[in-house]
């Protein structure tokens, strides 16, 4: 999870975010004439439209109507984060956390987002216990299924806060509850942008796993605070290592989990076996995502949107765990996909033409052009990683200076590989036609 900055916005539509022309009408001209329910479909829709004041005029109406609403002061802490208005959203969640403090995870891993040391601690366990409640109270029938799906998976046993996290959880429903009037909690802010609240899942089915998914990525995220912010708490290591752990048990399947181990190996300098954790981690997407890649997926089998299940960060991070453990085929794969997907990130061209780069003399060509395109693009879009840039000039330096014809070269290289790619795919496909006669 961590406090990654938004990429963009969702793409998928909020359930229930649909109105109809006369109500959008009547947002437009006379929003008090509207219900509740109606002000907050007609907000979730301009938000959906990046219709921000819109949705303000819209959230402010409701609010004042009813502002002990729950539903209404999440979906204004979610319009104060497309905003950026950090402290507005704290005010509304932390209102929401007071008024229904034992339900509704979400309010809470969202609030860990935006909070720092054992505050978000306390936020992350609380999400965690909800969840687990939320999880155990599903129907038997389809833990049933999700069991059979799952053989490998350990005897479900997410471990319950203890009352002492229970009672420090309950604190953090005070914080951030400062009497701000609504038109404060929905004013504007310059300050950075945490990622959204989860989306609510709307469907019984595949609602378990959903939720398990939660559970383990919160995990993760506990245990990054152990990694970062509280890394000098007595046991900090134990207590990493602990949750991590949690996280794989809560969800084997969660590829971000093992990622996390194979992380936290490689501080501790255990390179072998971080490598069979991040090896664990790939083996959970990247089949599906090459299938999807070289067109071999089934159609239905994978999100049209959202062909990758990890974020395009995530995936850089794996890229550079790969690296480090000298898993250099598989690094460059990822960083070969994450190029196609937005050829216009620095980390990628220069992750990419560092791991061509450790491989010696024979990937020198292909390490000069990825490292020159990764300053092309520096040029263009600056990266604020001081280290990478000095690190990147350090190895154009040693290279020397990237002429046209290499550049000619290169692009002839590469057509050359598709066309070997193209060939390789029409003798394939002859061939499964000739099995099939």
């Amino acid at each position: 999870m961590g406090k990654n900055t938004r990429s963009g916005r969702r793409k998928k539509r909020r359930p229930g975010a649909a109105t109809t022309p006369r109500e959008s009408k009547a947002a437009k001209d006379d929003p008090e004439s509207l219900s509740v329910e109606e002000l907050l479909a007609a907000a979730s829709t301009e938000m959906d439209a990046f219709q921000y004041e819109a949705a303000q005029t819209l959230c402010r109406t409701a609010l004042a109507k009813e502002p002990d609403n729950v539903a209404v002061l999440e979906t204004s802490a979610g319009l104060c984060l497309e905003l950026g208005n950090l402290d507005g959203a704290r005010h509304c969640l932390g209102r929401a956390i007071t008024l229904q403090p034992e339900r509704g995870h979400e309010k809470y891993m969202s609030m860990a987002q935006l909070m720092t040391g054992q505050e978000a601690l306390q936020c992350y366990l609380k999400g965690i216990e909800i969840l687990t409640r939320a999880i155990a109270s599903l129907p038997a029938t389809e833990k049933k299924e999700e069991e059979g799906e799952k053989k490998t998976k350990k005897e479900e046993g997410v471990e319950m806060a203890t009352e002492e996290e229970e009672e420090e959880g309950s604190k953090i429903a005070a914080q951030g509850n400062e009497n701000l009037s609504p038109a404060e909690a929905m004013a504007g802010s310059s300050r950075g942008d945490p990622p959204p609240p989860p989306p609510t899942l709307g469907s019984p089915v595949g609602e378990r796993a959903g939720l398990v998914r939660q559970v383990s990525t919160a995990y993760c995220s506990v245990a990054e605070l152990f990694m970062t912010d509280l890394c000098d708490v007595e046991e900090a290591e134990e207590e990493c290592r602990a949750s991590i752990t949690k996280a794989i048990e809560a969800d084997p399947t969660n590829p971000e989990a093992y990622q996390h181990m194979a992380s936290f190996l490689l501080v501790k300098q255990e390179a072998e076996e971080a490598k069979q954790y991040i090896t664990k981690s790939l083996k959970a997407w990247l089949p599906q995502y090459r299938a999807v890649r070289e067109g071999k997926a089934s159609a239905g089998s994978f999100d049209p949107v959202e062909v990758c299940p990890l974020p395009y960060a995530t995936r850089l991070t794996t890229a550079r765990i790969l690296i480090e453990v000298e898993d250099h085929e598989a690094a460059r794969e990822v960083l070969e996909g994450l190029a196609e997907e937005d050829d216009e990130v620095v980390d990628t061209w220069y992750l990419l033409g560092w791991n061509h780069y450790l491989q010696g003399e024979e990937q020198r060509e292909a390490a000069h052009y990825s490292l020159h395109r990764a300053l092309q693009v520096h040029a263009e879009s600056p990266s604020e990683d001081a280290q990478l840039v000095e690190h990147l000039k350090e190895l154009m330096e040693e290279l020397g200076p990237y002429t046209e014809a290499e550049d000619e070269e290169d692009q002839g290289i590469e057509e050359e590989l598709e066309q070997d790619s193209e060939e390789e795919d029409e003798d394939e496909e002859d061939h499964n036609a000739m099995d099939t006669s």
